[in-house]
Parts: C-alpha cells; sequence; structure tokens
C-alpha cells in the first residue's frame, strides 16, 4: 500500500504529511511526538479535548529529555487524560514536512503513533503542562466510528484503519 500524503496548512506554513505503517518506529528521527490510539474492553477508542469549543484528538504529546516512547505515552496518557495503559504497540509514524515558511534548512520531524490497551480510567486532574491547568473532555468512541470524531483527512483514514486491524491482532491474542 502506498503511504497516504495530504497538505495542511496551519500558523502561516504548509506542511506535506505521509503516512507510515512500520512496527519498527526506532529508525525514524527527529522524533517530535508520541500519541496514542487508546482502545477499551468495548472495543472503543479513547478521545479527548482540552476545551468544549476545541477539536477532539488522540493524547500524547512532546517526550521528555531520556524518554523512551512507551514512557513518553504512558506519562501523556497520565496527564491529560487521566488514564493507565498495560500494553503499547508501534503502529508507524507521521512525517511532518514544513514546504512553506521554512526557518530552517531541515523543517522535518516524525511524530509516533502507537496503539495501547486501557489499564485504568482515573478520576480526573486538571493537566500539569505549563499554561494548561484545564481538565480534559475524555470519551470513548465506537472504533468504526472514529473518523466521523477526529477529522485527519486520508492519512487519518488510513491511520484508524491500521490501528483497528492492529487492535483486533492483540485481541485475538489476549
Amino acid at each position: 500500500m502506498e503511504n497516504p500524503t495530504q497538505i495542511i496548512e496551519s500558523g502561516g506554513k504548509k506542511y506535506l504529511l505521509t503516512w507510515i505503517r512500520d512496527d519498527d518506529v526506532s529508525k525514524y528521527a527527529p522524533l517530535a511526538h508520541v500519541h496514542g490510539i487508546v482502545f477499551n474492553e468495548k472495543d472503543e477508542i479513547l478521545i479527548g479535548r482540552s476545551k468544549p469549543t476545541s477539536s477532539w484528538k488522540i493524547m500524547g504529546g512532546r517526550s521528555e529529555e531520556g524518554e523512551t516512547i512507551e514512557q513518553t505515552l504512558s506519562r501523556e496518557l497520565m496527564e491529560e487524560g487521566d488514564i493507565t495503559v498495560s500494553k503499547i504497540y508501534p503502529l508507524g509514524v507521521q512525517k511532518v514536512e514544513v514546504i512553506e515558511g521554512k526557518e530552517k534548512d531541515d523543517d522535518s520531524y516524525y511524530q509516533v503513533r502507537c496503539v495501547a490497551l486501557l489499564d485504568e480510567l482515573l478520576p480526573q486532574t486538571p493537566d500539569p503542562a505549563p499554561g494548561q491547568g484545564l481538565v480534559w473532555e475524555r470519551k470513548f468512541v465506537p472504533m468504526r466510528d472514529i473518523t466521523t470524531y477526529i477529522l485527519w483527512g486520508e492519512n487519518g483514514v488510513a491511520m484508524f484503519e491500521e490501528a483497528i486491524k492492529l487492535y483486533e491482532k492483540i485481541r485475538q491474542k489476549v
């Protein structure tokens, strides 16, 4: 399958996004973000938003010094969603390339996407990230409906289809 691409504009820049399905995300650098597609036992996916006027998204964020992908995702899921996960499986990366509005020679990086299994849903607390302090709205949606909540174009559709396939394989083994 060809890697889907799309162009988006944000903050005065134009970006080329390429979805790459790959279990081995260690070969991609630099890694800027780690996000999780978290499934519960009802075959639903966790989505969240920091305020009611924000778009729904999957949770995750930037790595801190010395963190692994798994450590980053676990920390971000706790900070944003107040959840713990029992298993994390790399799904692939989204390559982000600045094609208009570059500030340096190489304005490209990768965003890791993982599938994770919900372990525990905890009482919600404010996001400790600087400038946040908000309690995220969180909810689970049927996995087959995810692209009606998160509108990430062709790349998002491909990513969520791959996440569901991986989750179904994992579920058969558990």
